[in-house]
């Protein structure tokens, strides 16, 4: 970069298990010499934190308690000189409608925690301010940007564009300076439900994974018994339900196989349940949420990656699955579902197999296809490869997040 520019990356809550992208993403943005100002507006509460997020933890900035003194002074301080910004922000927040009542006390506290971070960037060289996910975050972005007078920018990924409860992508992404998203399919949606914005205002910037971190080991054994392996949060979208459905029938077929299935969430107990109704307790395990590593060295152990992502029945789906990054990196197929961006990255019979949403006997045989196909799993393997260090490599995809912060602070200055 030409010359240092410094950026505060306020988060939602900071580390979460799920989102370790946003913590590759900070430490390469850093590594492109771009100082980061690091906060987070709730406190942690993952059991498991990622190696490279806990190499950050030490530079976070946890905005404080509601009913803290330094929150009340930093509101009645933009009270005092910037009156009139301040009582227009809060309006315009609390004014939007809202799917239920409590979204509404959600925003009053992220704005007055987004005045606070507001109230200790104030007089820094801070330049710029950008945050993940179109929704709480952003409106926190979009609060201490306005009344700093700087530029903020936005990452847009999956829950904050799709979700009923995603009130705020029209009001945040309309009064940000650049929004940045993941696919071209999600860029094609803001902009069907956000029509004011123009496409320029959207920036297709991929998620990216460290490539050095997953590599395929050169020691992966030949498996006795073949290796299934999924990893996503258990929330309907991830279609966890499809796959172990359609483990019940790779037994009928006669497939000898294990399956795990990493993460965790609400649907634990459910899933837990359809195992055993379907008899399938030594053949697919819930392994919980497992930090970084060990889903690389389990991946270097698995023969395919199985994912059957859906379109719930409120319309939320994935963007594209970082986990699906990772498993082509370490050259394991991947069967998955045409949902949303995914097919830019799985490219049937290219990088992976495709197969129709909610359909265990069309997973099933996709399963069983490359069971009996070595020759397509190694194509698969290769290809997929290729793709990530093409197109998702963190180092590459930070340096163009850092080029446009640097684009958008001359634009803001100018």
């Amino acid at each position: 970069m030409s010359h240092q520019i410094e950026v505060a990356y306020v988060l939602h809550r900071f580390p979460t298990l799920t989102e370790t992208f946003i913590a590759e993403e900070i430490r390469n943005v850093q590594s492109q010499g771009v100082i980061v100002h690091l906060f987070s507006l709730l406190t942690p509460t993952a059991k498991v934190v990622h190696p490279v997020s806990a190499g950050l933890v030490a530079q976070v900035h946890y905005a404080p308690k509601i009913f803290s003194y330094s929150l009340l002074w930093a509101q009645l301080h933009f009270l005092q000189i910037k009156p009139r910004r301040y009582i227009q922000l809060l309006w315009k927040l609390l004014s939007e409608p809202a799917p239920e009542f409590n979204f509404i006390l959600k925003r009053l506290v992220i704005f007055l925690k987004g005045v606070w971070i507001a109230k200790q960037l104030e007089g820094s060289s801070t330049q710029l301010v950008h945050t993940h996910f179109a929704w709480l975050s952003a409106a926190a972005g979009m609060v201490i940007g306005k009344l700093l007078d700087l530029p903020f920018t936005i990452t847009a990924h999956a829950y904050d564009i799709y979700s009923h409860k995603s009130d705020l992508l029209v009001l945040t992404s309309t009064l940000s300076d650049r929004v940045v998203t993941i696919s071209d399919y999600n860029k094609e949606t803001i902009l069907n439900k956000n029509i004011s914005l123009n496409p320029n205002h959207i920036e297709v910037i991929h998620c990216g994974i460290d490539l050095d971190l997953f590599k395929k080991s050169n020691d992966r054994p030949s498996n006795q018994v073949f290796q299934i392996i999924s990893v996503g949060s258990l929330i309907e979208k991830k279609g966890h339900e499809y796959l172990i459905k359609a483990c019940r029938e790779l037994i009928t077929h006669g497939l000898n196989f294990e399956c795990r299935i990493v993460g965790e969430g609400n649907l634990g107990h459910r899933l837990l349940s359809l195992i055993q109704e379907l008899a399938l307790e030594s053949k697919v395990n819930l392994v919980g949420g497992q930090c970084q590593t060990w889903v690389r060295d389990r991946l270097n152990l698995s023969d395919i990656f199985v994912l059957g992502c859906v379109i719930d029945e409120t319309g939320e789906r994935d963007g594209i699955p970082v986990a699906m990054m990772e498993a082509l990196a370490m050259e394991v197929p991947v069967v998955s579902t045409p949902v949303s961006g995914i097919p830019e990255l799985i490219q049937h019979n290219e990088t992976g197999l495709l197969v129709t949403q909610k359909d265990p006997i069309a997973l099933a045989e996709a399963i069983i296809r490359l069971a009996k196909d070595e020759p397509l799993r190694s194509k698969l393997a290769k290809n997929g490869r290729v793709l990530v260090e093409r197109e998702y490599d963190i180092r590459e995809n930070a340096c163009q997040l850092a080029g446009l912060f640097q684009q958008v602070i001359k634009e803001h200055s100018e």
